[in-house]
This record gives structure tokens, C-alpha cells and sequence, in this order.
């Protein structure tokens, strides 16, 4: 399944995308077994075929299979075009974690609904006077945009070579980061990063929230004010949840503080096992109008402290709904109009041709082995500082 459509356009990232550094001796000069699948889920997918129905597809990498994947997608121009602009991906660059995001009907209209409603209702925010009538008009919702993270240790990395030089320092480009495409994101026009990021998640996916939470919090400085999973999906179930984190700084016992990533609402049901709406109507989905942007865009929160809410009811609604059209489409029982009688239907001649053939087979390979050359090259040439721990 392609990408839902954005409510609006969004750029294709927040950060300017990490350069490659020089590569090290831990990269494979082939790909992993892994690493070759996703490349062939790429190539089925560009054909029109859908390798696989998983919504959250989980490939194990080895140590530099994410730098020689991308390094071959892109080695192809056409099929690094179709993976830029129509897969949904994310990496966990501390596991070497590669995920496909394929999301379903349900998934995606359940986003939309819910999406939909927030707007709605900063649209009646922003028909008022004052500075949350003005802050409401300045949120958007980006749909799904590549969020890219500098990982954690180029980060201490930068910031030690910058406290030690007794200056600011800019962090360096890498290929150590951290990638996602959250399912919906609100963003103030002055923002850097989304205020608040919305997660649908299934059962498997489920198991990934709290680190993509804790991703998207600490890989923004805090600048990400809210993570919102609903869990639509648990096994042999038909309960649904809410769970809520926000960034908290913990004082530790020398004085420091850590920046967190706290778990402030915890799997609220607003549907239980048996598909029953949850008893509580004072429950749901609660924001705070100051919560879609940095505390930096705000001047007064007195004046931002607006509720945003979706009551359980609504959600679940919204939630049935939604498994309601996608079961229409798989029993094929949705209104359609059948072809006219001794209609043909004709397709474009494709030129080149766009299947899979034995000729993209063996180009991919023949890429392969230039990419593993030319990244071997880069090794030769690369001289690094060695300390006298290293030799």
C-alpha cells in the first residue's frame, strides 16, 4: 500500500539527510541476506506486485547494511525514486533495525479520522481572538514525513569535541542516525521538529512504540512535545488503547538531569476484548493547544492552555468505521460499476519495460559489485586517527 495522502505537502525531511562517512572495515562488501530482500521487496513493489501483507515488517541488519543498501537504491535511479517517494520506512540505528511500514485500510482510515478531528478542532481554536487564536492557525498536520535523528553516541560525540573546544559546534554529518515516518504529524510553521507525533500501531508494532517514543523525544531535544500510540490491534483481541509519552528532564543525584522519555498515559482502553466501547466517557485522546509546538514559540502558555480532546466514544467510532470499509473491500461487497459490454481494456505499451526479467537481475548484481568496489576504494583511501589504544 502507497503513502496515505498528506493533508498537506510535506518536505522530504526536517534535516538535511546525513552524508556517508568514510567507511570502516566492519561493512560487508555485499549486502546481507536481509538487506538483499529488502531490495527485492523494493523491486516487486515497483512492479505492481505486493511481496508481502505485513504492516510492520522487521529486517535484523548487520554493522553497515543500512549504508550499502541505501548506497545500491540509489545506484539505481529509478528504483531509488520509487523507494524515496513511496516506501515507509524506519531504522533503529542502535539495533540495525530495518522496518517496511505497509500499512492497511483500517490503519490508514482510522489515522485520517482521528487526524481530521484534531484539525477540526484548532479550526474552531483559530476562528477566535488572541494569541491561541493565532498560534492554532500556524498548526498543520505533515501526514507522514522522514524524520532523520543524529544517533546518540555522534551526538555526545559533537558535544564533547564542542565543550572541549570551549565553543558551539555544529553536529557533523553521519551515517549514524535514526529514521522514521510517524504515521501523522502536527507542526508549528516555526518549528523545527512536529509538536506532536501520532503512532497507529498492531500488535507487533505494538513492541516497537515505547523506542520509537523515546526515538522521536530524545532524537529532538525534547522539541517533540507528544507521542501518541493507539494500539488498534492485540492478538486473539479486539481491545484498542491509548498510550501518551512526553519528554521529562530527571534530576540525578550529582545535579545532572537526564532527558526522558516518560510514559505519562499507559494502554487506557477506549475498546475492551469483546469489541465493547469503554464505560468511562470521561476518557480518550486529551492535548493541550501548547502542545503542538516548542516551549520557544510560546510567550505566554496561560494563553495556549486550550483542551484538545477525542472523547473514547469517538475513537471508537472512528476506529469502527474504518474496520467496517476495510472488510467491505476484501469480500469485494463495495457499489462498483462492472465494464461495458464487449469493452476491452488496453494499457500503455511500457517503455522500457517495467517488469521483473533476468536483465534487472543481473544489473542489480553488476550494481552490487561496483558499489562494494567503490566503497572497498573509499577504505583504502580513508586514513583516521589512531590512538595508541588502536594499535
Amino acid at each position: 500500500m502507497s503513502k496515505p495522502p498528506n493533508l498537506t505537502t510535506p518536505p522530504e525531511s526536517f534535516v538535511n539527510p546525513p552524508l556517508t562517512p568514510p567507511p570502516t572495515d566492519t561493512k560487508p562488501s555485499k549486502p546481507s541476506n536481509q538487506a538483499s530482500c529488502i531490495i527485492r521487496y523494493v523491486q516487486l513493489r515497483k512492479a505492481g506486485l505486493s511481496p508481502s501483507d505485513q504492516p510492520w515488517a522487521v529486517f535484523q541488519l548487520l554493522p553497515g547494511d543500512f549504508e550499502l543498501l541505501i548506497a545500491l537504491l540509489k545506484a539505481d535511479e529509478s528504483l531509488w525514486g520509487f523507494f524515496d517517494d513511496k516506501v515507509r520506512y524506519d531504522y533503529f540505528s542502535r539495533s540495525d533495525r530495518f522496518v517496511l511500514r505497509m500499512p492497511t485500510i483500517t490503519h490508514d482510515s482510522f489515522c485520517y479520522s482521528v487526524s481530521h478531528e484534531i484539525l477540526r478542532q484548532l479550526e474552531i481554536i483559530a476562528t477566535g481572538t488572541g494569541e491561541a487564536a493565532e498560534f492554532a492557525k500556524n498548526v498543520s498536520c505533515w501526514g507522514s514525513p522522514r524524520l532523520q535523528f543524529p544517533a546518540d553516541e555522534v551526538r555526545d560525540e559533537v558535544r564533547d569535541e564542542g565543550e572541549a573546544s570551549g565553543g558551539d559546534r555544529e553536529e557533523t554529518a553521519s551515517s549514524k542516525y535514526d529514521a522514521h515516518e510517524p504515521d501523522a504529524a502536527f507542526t508549528h510553521r516555526n518549528a523545527q521538529w512536529p509538536g506532536i507525533i501520532i503512532e497507529v500501531s498492531f500488535s507487533q508494532k505494538n513492541k516497537s512504540l515505547k523506542g520509537l517514543a523515546e526515538d522521536y523525544i530524545l532524537g529532538s531535544d525534547g522539541n517533540i512535545r507528544v507521542v501518541v500510540g493507539l494500539n488498534i490491534e492485540y492478538k486473539q483481541s479486539k481491545k484498542a488503547t491509548i498510550s501518551v509519552w512526553r519528554p521529562q528532564y530527571v534530576k540525578q543525584r550529582d545535579g545532572r538531569e537526564d532527558l526522558v522519555s516518560m510514559q505519562t498515559v499507559l494502554d487506557q482502553e477506549f475498546r475492551d476484548n469483546l469489541g465493547t466501547l469503554a464505560p468511562d466517557p470521561a476518557t480518550g485522546l486529551e492535548l493541550q493547544l501548547k502542545d503542538f509546538a516548542s516551549k520557544g514559540l510560546i510567550e505566554n502558555p496561560d494563553t495556549i492552555n486550550h483542551r484538545v480532546f477525542i472523547s473514547s466514544s469517538t475513537l471508537y467510532n472512528f476506529l469502527t468505521r474504518a474496520e467496517a470499509s476495510e472488510k467491505l473491500v476484501k469480500e469485494t461487497k463495495g457499489d462498483l460499476i462492472q465494464l461495458k459490454p464487449g469493452a476491452r481494456k488496453r494499457r500503455r505499451q511500457k517503455t522500457p519495460p517495467e517488469e521483473l526479467n533476468s536483465d534487472d537481475e543481473r544489473r542489480l548484481s553488476e550494481e552490487e559489485d561496483r558499489v562494494a568496489k567503490r566503497m572497498a576504494r573509499r577504505d583504502g583511501d580513508y586514513v583516521g586517527s589512531v590512538s595508541p589504544a588502536d594499535e
